[in-house]
């Protein structure tokens, strides 16, 4: 039994030993601290920008518009039409009052 204990210490030895020399065998370019830095280029594909369609006459610069905003607005003005879209929606209304959307 004590052969047994004995032998089970020396292993657990053994293995804290190569795992610290394992540790301290590990070079700057691979140490985990240097993982957490990346190169200008690299993080540039990461976090690259999409572009934006601004719209310049809205009154929120950058403010995307709808492009049947406009025609929606031609359809709340005239008060059958907008009846119709509360029923139907609006681009059928429209559809049916002033043509192809």
């Amino acid at each position: 039994m004590k052969a047994l204990i004995l032998l089970t210490l020396l292993a657990l030895l053994a293995l804290g030993l190569c795992r610290r020399a394992a540790d301290l065998s590990i070079s700057a370019d691979n140490s985990p601290s240097s993982e957490a830095f990346i190169s200008k280029r690299a993080s540039a594909e990461v976090v690259r920008r999409h572009r934006r369609n601004y719209v310049y006459d809205s009154s929120v610069y950058g403010a995307v518009r709808n492009p049947l905003e406009a025609k929606r607005e031609v359809c709340e003005l005239n008060p059958d039409c907008d009846e119709l879209a509360d029923h139907i929606g609006f681009q059928e209304a429209y559809r049916r009052f002033y043509g192809p959307v």
